[in-house]
């Protein structure tokens, strides 16, 4: 009865390819530590259970708290800074998969499966994911059954990887058509006003006249499709800019606030901070000690 219940699973979604999982953790780290940038060939998944942190990701700031989720593509050089006082707890995940996956699929990849169609036609760098509990919740089932090895564990490990693939795939697919829906020509507007203008800055009552919507109208579509305020969009824009600016250590803190629309130093850096958790100094100290 074992024998035939294997032949079936062989038979099925579970013997197209495999997956190759080379970290699979629940691990805590201290505030303050710092794993320096670096990249490698595995697809790395991290949910936050507890606390917060800060990465840069291909020249990007990113910040993670508690139930988000960040996805890292192969070759993407990315490092890791706890913000948090109390620490952090994540759920880890380092994996490849059997090339054989994307040809088993191929007819159905852009469509159906969003995730292998991005990761086999390598256009992003890595993906945030906000408050998706599922996610972190199918990453400890795939955890445990690799720590207990119980009859079968490999197919129901699989299972569970494909339970993934079609959870990220959907997270994929809603940013697909937030971007497509005719409602967020809206978005599209102010977000290319802000775009154009960060430096001199914009207010919401000028993007909304220019989208040709209410400002409590304009403040709903960005909360609830960006889960940010116009001014905070605006403000995480500058700060990225920033980021950018800050790779080379010659051009000063002060040119750099200037720059991306700050009228002052000191208030760059308060931002900055109640952004990432540390100052543009720290910051620096940071990203050079990555190199």
């Amino acid at each position: 009865m074992e024998n035939q219940f294997r032949n079936v699973l062989n038979n099925s979604i579970v013997s197209r390819g495999d997956f190759s999982l080379e970290v699979f953790r629940i691990i805590s780290f201290k505030p303050g530590y710092h794993f320096k940038m670096h990249s490698h060939k595995r697809i790395e998944l991290n949910y936050i259970l507890q606390g917060s942190c800060v990465m840069m990701l291909e020249n990007k700031l990113v910040k993670l708290n508690q139930n988000n989720s960040i996805l890292i593509f192969p070759g993407s050089k990315h490092d890791f800074f706890v913000d948090s006082k109390t620490g952090i707890k994540i759920v880890q995940l380092e994996f490849q998969m059997d090339s054989q996956i994307f040809t088993a699929f191929q007819d159905v990849l852009k469509s159906e499966l969003s995730f292998l169609y991005n990761l086999k036609s390598n256009t992003n760098h890595y993906y945030k994911i906000p408050n998706n509990p599922e996610i972190g919740n199918c990453m400890e089932r795939i955890i445990k059954e690799n720590k207990l090895k119980r009859n079968n564990f490999q197919s129901l490990s699989k299972l569970y990887f494909w339970e993934f693939i079609i959870l990220l795939s959907r997270f994929i697919n809603r940013q697909y058509e937030m971007i497509n829906r005719q409602e967020n020509e809206y978005l599209k507007t102010a977000m290319n006003r802000i775009h154009l203008n960060y430096c001199t800055g914009v207010t919401v009552s000028e993007l909304a006249r220019e989208c040709n919507i209410s400002e409590r109208y304009l403040h709903k579509l960005f909360t609830i499709h960006l889960e940010s305020t116009p001014r905070e969009y605006c403000n995480n824009l500058r700060i990225n800019k920033a980021v950018e600016l800050r790779a080379d250590r010659n051009i000063p803190i002060k040119e750099i606030a200037y720059s991306v629309g700050y009228s002052t130093q000191q208030y760059f850096s308060r931002v900055f901070k109640d952004s990432y958790g540390f100052s543009p100094q720290t910051y620096r100290k940071i990203l050079f000690e990555s190199q």
